[in-house]
């Protein structure tokens, strides 16, 4: 079984010619209205570089090449979704110029090696767990009991009205 570092590793080499050029960051905050991430996918690009080199046997970190603007969009893609919002993804890989399999990959690679920078908590949470205002009594009326004001017509006796005339 391939790795997705080794993987990730090939997809240097596969790169086209016109993949090569560079990616702005602060042009990708500015166009998908998110500058505000700039220092995180800067920290996230620069943590992902230190670590995917460190997993590289010696002979292999020299021609590591990570100027490809696919490393960029991906980074900025999962810090996009670690800040829940919203990106399009299909314009961000039409952007970068590369394909959605060569995206696919480098985003795995990027999770593996720095989940704990990219973790993105996609777990459902469960309902008894979560809370609510639990103080409000139920609105409706075959739930409420007579401690809580109100009367079922076979529990008790019914309340009755007075009219006052004036």
């Amino acid at each position: 079984m391939v790795s997705s570092i080794e993987f990730s590793y090939k997809t240097f080499s596969r790169a086209s010619p016109s993949s090569r050029t560079k990616l702005d960051i602060r042009e990708l905050g500015i166009q998908f209205g998110c500058v505000r991430l700039i220092p995180f996918v800067k920290k996230g690009l620069s943590l992902y570089k230190d670590r995917f080199l460190a997993s590289l046997p010696s002979s292999k970190q020299a021609s590591a090449d990570f100027t490809r603007p696919v490393f960029t969009a991906v980074v900025f893609y999962l810090c996009a979704k670690k800040h829940k919002l919203k990106i399009d993804k299909v314009r961000l890989i039409e952007v970068c110029g590369t394909s959605e399999s060569e995206f696919s990959c480098v985003s795995t690679s990027m999770k593996d090696l720095c989940h704990d920078v990219f973790e993105i908590s996609s777990e459902k949470k469960d309902p008894k767990e979560v809370k609510g205002n639990r103080e409000l009594p139920d609105v409706l009326p075959e739930k409420r009991k007579f401690d809580d004001g109100g009367y079922l017509s076979d529990e008790g006796p019914e309340p009755f009205l007075v009219i006052l005339s004036l």
